[in-house]
């Protein structure tokens, strides 16, 4: 069936039934492909944005957790707050809304449309942290010596909640940029590892709040909790050393500061402290000496967590270019393959399939006496050269053949004129208007319509020819069937049906119609003027015989044509240049003459 329907279809169509199997699943691979870079593109994309939300997010993370050391200052101050105390605490938290309003912003972009979720997360912490903040403000207000210990560990404890309310920011940020960027990964932990590094430091000084605070020494719980701390720090140390092989030797200088500062002399204070915070009337120092020493130290675990975010944004932009360029080059490169496969579709059709479809089509006209169709000048190759070559020989051939034809029937449609027509005047004679006549009777017979016959001729033609010459005879004959084809409607018959005589057959709606159509043709003749040599003319006049027949007649031309003839015989007889009608009525006889 296959077969029976392919060889009946047309070589055109069975090439292009051929293309269409090869180049459709080209053209579907190459989409797939392009869409798989595109994809990739996208995810790559996203990485980059959401990499900014996961920076944002641990810088105000960051930003929360060292507002606890001017927190810790001022609950350690008795009243009147000093006002260094409080100017550091509002800058504390002034940097803190920023960054935390930065990170909302990222979240509201365009690029993320899946984030409403972790937008809401940061509106609520945004809620938890004011509220902390007036629970601290409450406390502030108070003299120091009714700050309880219970209130001082519940307003620190209030503040440190409030960084967990981060973790599922970074953890949601980190997967997005994971999904477009894996080598980003490491970066991303060790990121998040130093953010909870800072953080944890920053508990082991709230540790010593309540204690520096009320001036006592660290209790049994307080103690255990500092070591909890502490262990968690060596823990989070140990995490980041097994991932930083590779992040220490792009940026050596990052990793030795956090070990010199932080693990150095912070954790050295803060043993220092300890030992202080056993005696019986406590370290000795304010909670806002304990930040002024221990708080800078951490500064360097900021620095190595703002390295290692510079090495992942680094990561994160060359797998965005890499993925650009990808995208761009997938798509250049099967663009350039289609536009080969194409052109060279293109050419074997131009080139082969065209030329004998066309001579197919070139062929069929020919056949068809079509001769205009345009035989192309094909130099492409000597076979299909030669066949052009051999159909102009055809086409001019049968070009040839239908000249004589036409010759033949030019000569033969002239004959027929000729026998129809007057050579002189180039209207109908006497043979041609009966024929015409008797099918315009019919026509009328079978409408119902009304007829009119009318008959004239030139008054004293004959006194024209023998005084003028017959040109000047032949210029009156010729003026009067000028004036019948400027008077007459094309579908009216005229005729000159003998010498000086001429014949309309009219269709009108009453006898005074045609009446009124002879008058103004005798009119017309009358006024005319017929030159006779330089500067010189003379005058003609023409009588008028109309018979007329009404719709309820037996139309007859012959029949006609005699009563027209009596009624010219009467127009002469009254005195010539008039019209005479009959009707076989009361209108019959009806004269004008000038």
């Amino acid at each position: 069936m296959i077969r029976t329907a392919l060889s009946s279809m047309s070589i055109n169509q069975r090439f292009g039934i051929q293309v269409a199997v090869v180049f459709v699943p080209v053209l579907v691979l190459s989409c797939w492909l392009l869409s798989h870079a595109w994809s990739a593109y996208l995810r790559a994309d996203e990485a980059r944005d959401s990499f900014q939300s996961f920076r944002l997010a641990l810088i105000a993370m960051e930003k929360v957790s060292a507002e606890r050391g001017p927190t810790n200052g001022v609950l350690g101050e008795d009243l009147p707050i000093p006002a260094e105390r409080a100017a550091a605490l509002q800058r504390a938290r002034h940097e803190s809304d920023v960054q935390v309003a930065r990170l909302a912003d990222s979240l509201r972009g365009d690029h993320c449309s899946r984030c409403s979720g972790e937008l809401s997360v940061v509106n609520a912490l945004q809620t938890d942290l004011a509220a902390a903040r007036a629970n601290v403000d409450q406390l502030a207000r108070l003299p120091r010596a009714q700050r309880g210990d219970g209130a001082l560990q519940d307003a620190v404890t209030r503040m440190i909640a409030i960084i967990p309310e981060f973790m599922p920011l970074v953890t949601a940020t980190t997967a997005r940029v994971v999904k477009g960027d894996a080598n980003a990964l490491n970066c991303l932990i060790v990121g998040r590892l130093t953010a909870d590094l800072r953080e944890q430091a920053g508990q082991l000084g709230s540790r010593f709040t309540s204690a520096l605070a009320v001036r006592r020494p660290l209790t049994e719980d307080e103690l255990l909790g500092i070591e909890r701390t502490r262990g968690r720090i060596d823990q989070l140390r140990a995490m980041i050393d097994a991932r930083t092989v590779t992040l220490a030797a792009s940026d050596p200088q990052a990793l030795a500061a956090m070990n010199d500062q932080y693990f150095g002399a912070g954790l050295r204070y803060v043993a220092t402290v300890r030992a202080l915070a056993l005696q019986p009337g406590g370290a000795g120092i304010s909670t806002a000496q304990f930040a002024q020493h221990y708080v800078p130290t951490m500064r360097a675990i900021i620095g190595f967590r703002d390295s290692v975010a510079a090495l992942a944004e680094r990561e994160i932009r060359k797998n965005h270019q890499d993925a650009l360029l990808l995208l761009v080059g997938t798509g250049l490169a099967e663009a350039a393959l289609l536009a080969v496969l194409i052109w060279m579709i293109a050419g074997f059709r131009r080139h082969v399939i065209g030329p004998f479809v066309q001579a197919t089509h070139i062929i069929d006209a020919i056949a068809r006496d079509d001769l205009a169709t345009e035989i192309p000048e094909v130099s492409a190759r000597k076979e299909i050269s030669g066949m052009f070559d051999a159909m102009r020989v055809l086409r001019n051939n049968s070009a040839e053949r239908l000249r004589l034809e036409r010759d033949r029937l030019h000569l033969i449609a002239e004959l027929a004129t000729m026998a129809q027509t007057d050579p002189l005047t180039r209207l109908s004679n006497r043979r041609a208007f009966e024929s015409q006549a008797r099918t315009l009777i019919e026509d009328a017979n079978e409408a119902g319509m009304q007829i009119a016959l009318v008959m004239f001729d030139i008054d004293h033609f004959k006194r024209i020819n023998d005084t003028h010459g017959h040109t000047v005879g032949d210029d009156a004959l010729r003026l009067v069937a000028d004036l019948c084809r400027a008077s007459w409607r094309q579908s009216d018959v005229v005729a000159r049906i003998g010498g000086e005589e001429f014949a309309v057959l009219v269709r009108v709606q009453t006898a005074s119609h045609a009446f009124d159509l002879a008058e103004r043709l005798r009119r017309l003749i009358a006024d005319a003027r017929v030159p006779i040599g330089a500067d010189m003319s003379c005058s003609i006049t023409a009588s008028f015989g109309i018979a007329f027949s009404a719709a309820s007649d037996e139309f007859d031309v012959v029949a006609l044509l005699k009563r027209a003839d009596r009624m010219l015989y009467e127009a002469k007889q009254a005195g010539r240049n008039c019209v005479m009608v009959d009707t076989g009525d009361a209108l019959d006889g009806q004269l004008s003459c000038s």
